[in-house]
């Protein structure tokens, strides 16, 4: 991350000492593949200080991926209704295909459960009576566990499913889009169909379109705001401990992914800013009250 990064989420978001911005140009030029097409790849690589070794690529259109406790990497690909598995050798395989359900989102929570998204065919909005609309949690051998879809009162728990994390004690957290502009939610529910809370950005933000999201050691939700290129941090009953525009005060824009590293940093993937050619990825560092 940039020494310029040093601001914070009320003392919240800082610099990592010693990581810098690795574009997404650094990826593509040590990749084989990078004079064969500029399409979407899948590419897994260990991050360095200020750059990428990259591993493994796949010519791939990922959606969403998850990892399980094997280190294997599940992925699911746009406009395809399948989740494969991606072995340590590069070898693909499908172990679940949920047509004729269009599939969304995927997770796999610390008992290496498989939790996923889905809805019915058609189009997405505007979300009607009759649209199914579920998130899914599977056990390692793709058995059903559990289905979400209703709250106690026989009201839908989500519209579309764009991203799923869990926490400690597996609450299940759902980036929830709401219509074609992509304004969104967050949705807490427990195993039971109890929602514990919904988190609809600040009243004072004219707009709230979450695309990211991550928990921390502690059970904080960590948020991207992707209209206002900002960081929302709350906690596990939905109240805000941090609120960051990471635009203005750290130069990041786009946010589009969230994740904590082995060690700890928060990697923040952006997509292209203006005038840019590639995307990055941004190393921070969260303050340990926020953790």
């Amino acid at each position: 991350m940039c020494n310029f990064c040093k601001v914070t989420i009320h003392q919240g978001l800082r610099s990592a000492q010693d990581h810098d911005v690795v574009s997404i140009e650094d990826m593509i030029k040590s990749s084989p593949m990078s004079q064969e097409s500029e399409e979407n790849q899948f590419v897994k690589g260990k991050l360095f200080k200020s750059s990428i070794k990259i591993l493994q690529t796949l010519k791939r259109n990922v959606f969403d991926i998850a990892i399980n406790k094997d280190g294997e990497i599940l992925m699911k690909e746009f406009d395809v209704n399948t989740i494969q598995i991606i072995s340590h050798v590069g070898e693909v395989k499908t172990v679940l295909d949920t047509t004729p359900m269009i599939l969304l989102a995927i997770h796999v929570n610390k008992d290496n459960e498989v939790t996923i998204g889905l809805r019915e065919q058609g189009p997405p909005f505007p979300v009607q009576d009759f649209s199914v609309r579920q998130v899914i949690i599977f056990n390692s051998d793709y058995e059903r566990k559990f289905t979400l879809e209703f709250d106690k009162k026989g009201n839908k728990l989500f519209s579309y499913a764009l991203h799923i994390r869990t926490d400690s004690k597996n609450v299940v957290y759902v980036v929830d889009c709401l219509d074609r502009q992509k304004n969104g939610r967050i949705v807490a529910v427990d195993r039971n169909s109890r929602i514990k809370f919904t988190y609809d950005g600040q009243t004072n933000l004219v707009t709230f379109k979450p695309h990211a999201i991550t928990v921390t050691r502690s059970d904080n939700i960590v948020v991207a705001d992707y209209s206002n290129d900002a960081l929302h941090v709350i906690n596990s009953n939905g109240h805000l401990l941090g609120l960051q525009f990471i635009c203005i005060d750290l130069g990041i824009t786009e946010p589009y992914s969230l994740c904590f590293d082995t060690e700890g940093y928060l990697l923040i993937g952006c997509g292209k800013a203006k005038h840019e050619n590639y995307g990055k990825i941004h190393v921070a560092k969260i303050t340990d009250s926020l953790m």
